[in-house]
């Protein structure tokens, strides 16, 4: 199984990251919850306490005036149903809502002054506050309570509120640790070229120097590798050379000895020296096969980079024939007025931002009618622009294109209403901002995008 120094860098870093997410999660929506319900618990109870003064014992009998316009007041809510209760001695129904719940189910704390608890109603989960007063030496219990309809949606809502950041800050989380993870283990890319480039007649130490502490010394240990590899080529290169001294004596002997034996004219003699000629082959494939074992026990044998800086005017220019056509299509004047402007961010990010731009421009710009991409800088930023005459963008709807999903009524081109989602998203992202303004011909849209410039240069520029 082959193992894979990227992936186990992810899981190490990924994992305890998402492990830290979840358990945040669900402490920072207690630490939220938490004191918007004892909010909404304190104007519960602050309902009950103003049911006092209602209350009066005349005779030794309990009155309690309450005025319709007030008990109007009391039950007004746009969520939630609200109810109440007065309970004299002995818990004696005074008036408001019979049968509505004053004591806790489990009957903790049913004696304290003040008391909340859920508990139902009418077949409704209910929220109660209820306060106990002694008025002329009389023990009553004033009782207000709501439906929970508020209380569920406020917890919904808290959490949306906490897991979409979470979730875009997770995405965010995850690729900073894998573009980091990319460029941490450039350097080891850069050593793999180096090698590939390498030619077995021109092979050279890789650079120890300007390798990050962690691999230096496996670049050491290369090098060191290296030069063991150049002397056993050297000693192959001895060898090569020796060998063919080696060999051109005997086969020079040889042929003295046939040479002879063509021009000796004795039987005798000719037997002999054939048998010379035979004893020298013997010796040259003996000589060979030594050779042969030599240069196997030779050492030898081939063995054979998140943010950055860009130029927005390049960027452009890069992305720019994919809109010259889209434009030659539609029978639209595409123009580019690019003065330079510099941006620190991703590119990627960058070039699809002012893609939905023109897109959309002319997207939504008629035939014949004219499109204009510009770029400069202007007070420390970099302002990218793309304007267009075609119906433009109500005043009143500027706000609402950013909306995901959000499409004007007269549109009548297809689209999805998350190209101007994408494009704020982005420009908030590199810490800028878009905005929607009126041409100065009056026809059309102009869209600005201001970022921060970059002060960074690369090392083209």
């Amino acid at each position: 199984m082959t193992r894979s120094l990227r992936k186990a860098l992810l899981q190490w870093l990924l994992l305890p990251a998402g492990l830290a997410l979840i358990t945040f999660l669900p402490l920072a929506f207690h630490l939220v919850h938490q004191p918007a319900m004892e909010a909404l618990d304190r104007a519960l109870a602050d309902a009950s306490l103003a049911l006092v003064p209602h209350l009066e014992v005349v005779d030794g009998k309990p009155r309690f005036v309450f005025p319709a316009a007030a008990e109007q007041v009391l039950r007004a809510d746009r969520v939630d149903d609200i109810y109440y209760l007065v309970l004299g001695p002995n818990d004696r129904f005074v008036a408001g809502d019979a049968g509505l719940p004053h004591e806790p189910p489990d009957g903790e704390d049913s004696h304290a002054d003040r008391v909340s608890f859920y508990s139902h109603f009418r077949d409704h989960p209910i929220r109660v506050s209820a306060v106990r007063r002694t008025i002329s030496g009389e023990p009553f219990v004033f009782v207000t309570a709501e439906t929970t309809r508020k209380r569920d949606q406020l917890r919904v809502d808290l959490a949306f509120a906490l897991i979409l950041p979470l979730i875009f800050f997770a995405g965010a989380t995850g690729l900073t640790i894998w573009f980091g993870i990319r460029h941490a283990l450039l350097p080891v890319e850069d050593i793999r070229r180096a090698l590939h480039g390498m030619e077995h007649r021109a092979m050279k130490p890789l650079d120890a120097a300007s390798a990050p502490g962690e691999i230096r010394p496996l670049v050491e240990e290369f090098n060191l590798a290296l030069e063991r590899l150049e002397q056993a080529s050297d000693a192959q290169q001895r060898f090569v050379a020796n060998a063919a001294h080696q060999l051109r004596t005997p086969l020079a002997g040889i042929r003295t000895q046939l040479e002879l034996l063509q021009r000796e004219p004795d039987a005798t003699e000719r037997e002999t020296r054939s048998h010379q000629c035979i004893g020298a082959i013997e010796r040259l494939g003996h000589l060979i096969n030594q050779m042969l074992v030599l240069l196997s026990a030779e050492p030898g044998g081939r063995h054979a980079g998140l943010a950055e800086a860009l130029d927005v005017p390049e960027l452009i220019r890069e992305r720019s024939p994919e809109w010259i056509r889209l434009a030659e299509t539609q029978g639209i004047d595409l123009g580019f007025e690019l003065e330079p402007a510099r941006v620190t961010g991703d590119g990627l990010l960058l070039g699809e931002m002012v893609a939905n731009l023109v897109v959309n421009a002319l997207n939504y710009t008629p035939a014949s009618g004219e499109v204009t991409i510009r770029s400069r800088e202007a007070g420390g930023q970099a302002i990218i622009e793309v304007e267009d005459n075609g119906p433009g963008i109500p005043p009143e709807a500027r706000e609402q294109v950013f909306e995901r999903f959000f499409r004007l009524p007269s549109a009548s081109s297809p689209g999805s209403g998350l190209g101007l989602a994408i494009v704020r998203e982005i420009a908030h992202g590199f810490g800028g901002e878009v905005s929607i303004q009126t041409p100065p011909g009056g026809r059309g849209a102009l869209l600005q995008v201001r970022l921060p410039a970059s002060n960074r240069h690369s090392p083209s520029s």
